[in-house]
C-alpha cells in the first residue's frame, strides 16, 4: 500500500517549515539530483526524533541529509520526507570539544585551532558535516575521526544511526602552528584534487594496498566523460559535474570506470558515494 494516504499527506503538510517538491541539487556538493517530495530543516534533536518517529509510525520513507557530500541523488528525486540536520552548535571545555551534527568539519577544525587545541588539523581536508563524518568514520592524510572521537550522541532509527552531536578529545598546543599546518595541507589538497568544482569527494573506496585514483589513471580514464559528468584530470577518484550533469550520466560513468578497471586489472572497485532516491 502506498504511503501517500490523505492522512499522511495532511500530517506532512502540517509540519512547521515543511516544503514540497524541494530541489535537492543545490543542497549537495555534486549539484545533481531531483526534488524531495517533502523537505524539512531541523536543528533540535527532539524535533528530529519526532519527525522520524512520525514517519515510521505512518510508513513514510525518509532520508537524513547533512551537507550533501558523498551523495548522488537520483534525477527523479527522493520519495517521502528529507530531513536536513542543521544543528551547528559547539562547545569547548578544556581539551574536549562537543559539536552539533550540522557543523562542517572544516569549520570545526578552525574553531579548535582558535582554542589552541591540536590533533584535529586533518579535518580541514574532510568535506561535509560532523554527523556525516561520524557516520562514515571520515578521515584525511592518514588520520581518522575515530582516533579522537570519545562520544557520539544520537539514536538509532529504522534506517541506521542518527548522530546529533559528537565530542572529540584533543591536546593543548599552539593554535597558530595548527593554522599554518592546515594552510599547508589545504594548498597541497588544492594542487592534487579538484576542490573548487562540483563533486562528491572520493567516488570509490581504495582497494586494500592500492589507490582507486591510481587504478583509474592507469586505466587511461582521466577525462572520461558521460554527458557533463567527467572523471577529473587532476585526480582519478573524483568525478566532476561540469554544469548540467545528471545522476544518470554520473552513474553510467561510475559503472564504466568499474568495468574498465575490472577488465584491465581484475580489481572490483566499490563505490564510496551513496546513491539515494528513485533509481528504478
Amino acid at each position: 500500500m502506498s504511503w501517500r494516504t490523505r492522512s499522511n499527506l495532511a500530517w506532512l503538510r502540517a509540519l512547521p517549515g515543511i516544503a514540497a517538491d524541494e530541489p535537492l541539487a543545490s543542497r549537495t556538493s555534486f549539484g545533481i539530483g531531483g526534488p524531495a517530495d517533502f523537505f524539512l530543516e531541523l536543528a533540535r534533536p527532539e524535533a528530529i526524533e519526532k519527525g522520524i518517529d512520525g514517519c515510521r509510525e505512518r510508513g513514510i520513507p525518509y532520508l537524513l541529509l547533512g551537507a550533501g557530500t558523498n551523495l548522488l541523488v537520483a534525477d527523479r528525486g527522493v520519495e517521502g520526507l528529507v530531513i536536513r540536520v542543521v544543528n551547528r552548535e559547539h562547545e569547548v571545555e578544556g581539551t574536549r570539544v562537543r559539536a552539533g551534527a550540522g557543523l562542517k568539519m572544516m569549520r570545526l577544525a578552525r574553531i579548535v585551532a582558535d582554542a589552541n587545541l591540536r590533533g584535529f588539523e586533518f579535518a580541514i581536508g574532510v568535506p561535509g558535516t560532523v554527523g556525516g563524518a561520524v557516520y562514515q568514520d571520515a578521515g584525511c592524510w592518514g588520520k581518522e575521526l575515530r582516533e579522537v572521537l570519545v562520544e557520539a550522541e544520537g539514536f538509532v532509527p529504522l534506517k541506521g544511526a542518527l548522530v546529533v552531536s559528537a565530542t572529540v578529545q584533543l591536546q593543548r598546543g599552539d593554535g597558530e602552528e595548527a593554522k599554518q599546518l592546515m594552510a599547508k595541507l589545504t594548498r597541497e589538497r588544492n594542487e592534487t584534487q579538484p576542490i573548487k568544482t562540483k563533486n562528491c569527494g572520493s567516488v570509490f573506496k581504495n582497494p586494500p594496498g592500492d589507490s582507486a585514483g591510481r587504478l583509474v589513471q592507469a586505466a587511461g580514464l582521466k577525462g572520461a566523460r558521460e554527458g557533463a559528468a567527467v572523471v577529473s584530470t587532476l585526480h582519478g577518484n573524483f568525478i566532476v559535474n561540469e554544469g548540467a550533469a545528471t545522476a544518470a550520466d554520473t552513474l553510467r560513468l561510475i559503472e564504466r570506470v568499474m568495468v574498465e578497471v575490472k577488465r584491465r586489472f581484475g580489481i572490483q572497485l566499490e563505490p564510496e558515494v551513496e546513491m539515494v532516491g528513485r533509481w528504478s
